[in-house]
Parts: C-alpha cells; sequence; structure tokens
C-alpha cells in the first residue's frame, strides 16, 4: 500500500505517501482554506468542471527533504489522483 487517507486530528481528512518520499498533507475540495495554511507550501488542481471540484493539499508534514520539482510534481499528481479514487469509490 502507497497511499493511505484517514482522518486529520484537527479534523478533516489527510492523505499519507507510505514509501519514500514519505508525507502527510491535509487536504479538502471546494474553495482553497487559506485560514488552515500555518506555514510551508500547498498545492491544488483545478482540473475539474468547477470550483467545487477542486483538490487542495496543504499543512505537509515530510520525513525526509521534499523531492526535486519533478518528482514532487509527479507526487502530486499521483495523490490528488489518489484523492479522487477515493472521493469517487468512497473509500
Amino acid at each position: 500500500m502507497t497511499w493511505k487517507i484517514e482522518n486529520h486530528p484537527k479534523g478533516g481528512l489527510q492523505i499519507a505517501h507510505l514509501v519514500s518520499p514519505r508525507f502527510t498533507a491535509r487536504w479538502t475540495t471546494g474553495e482553497f482554506p487559506i485560514e488552515g495554511v500555518r506555514e510551508g507550501a500547498f498545492f491544488w488542481t483545478d482540473e475539474g468542471s468547477g470550483l467545487d471540484d477542486a483538490i487542495h493539499l496543504y499543512d505537509f508534514a515530510w520525513d525526509y527533504l521534499v523531492p526535486d520539482q519533478e518528482q514532487l510534481s509527479q507526487l502530486m499528481a499521483n495523490a490528488t489522483s489518489e484523492i479522487e479514487r477515493y472521493i469517487m469509490t468512497g473509500a
């Protein structure tokens, strides 16, 4: 298992990447929750049909160094695909 989606201790959901580079990030859909971003980077996709379909990842916690831009882009694409699968299947 590479990905895990679970409840975040402060509310909402988080996604965890369970292999290197390991990280967790909170995520939500719809309007971006800028008030929830405490520090660091955030990522979003607006590939859906409207604002309600946007996926936002924020509040990242990395176990190791943040990957380079190319690896990070692929990792975020994979994370949003996993979130979309979670939303569509409910698990």
